[in-house]
């Protein structure tokens, strides 16, 4: 008992009173983050509804960008995507009645064990009584990233600052 003190001590000042440890090989291999690049971000966006989008094909980016896009004269060419090796991963917040509003992807993870990509995100909302521009919004955030063959779960947190 005495031993597994000083032994405690020790670790603790060479950590300087800090334990650190580590997630097994085993955890780490259950979860893994998967880069990806920003597309799109912004607040003015033709899609108006609610909507999480998972695109792996031509066709259905040629949609999406359009109905993306189709508030802005002349519509801009939809980015180039390897849909060989590429997939698009969006989320659309609908349409807001002012400004203050935000919407962004902050990692996407693969869950081996339980084979699916997990898209986490985040809403900000105004703060109540804040003063913010008077205006239709839809804010938004399109990504690429490695193409999966997963289902996909999106898992989002809604913020208000103070």
């Amino acid at each position: 008992m005495i031993a597994q003190i000083i032994f405690i001590s020790i670790c603790l000042s060479a950590f300087g009173g800090k334990m650190v440890f580590s997630l097994s090989d085993e955890v780490k291999d259950k979860i893994a983050r998967v880069p990806f690049v920003t597309v799109d971000k912004g607040y003015m966006s033709g899609t108006v509804e609610r909507q999480f989008v998972v695109v792996k094909n031509e066709e259905e980016w040629g949609n999406l960008w359009a109905r993306h896009k189709s508030k802005v004269f002349p519509a801009p060419q939809p980015p180039v995507v390897d849909f060989q090796r590429e997939m698009i991963i969006a989320v659309f917040s609908g349409e807001k009645r002012t400004g203050g509003y935000g919407i962004e992807i902050r990692k996407i993870e693969e869950d081996r064990e339980k084979k699916q990509l997990i898209v986490s995100f985040l809403e900000i909302q105004p703060p109540p009584r804040s003063a913010v521009i008077q205006v239709f919004t839809q804010p938004y955030h399109l990504v690429r990233l490695q193409k999966l063959d997963l289902p996909v779960k999106f898992d989002g947190l809604v913020e208000s600052p103070q």
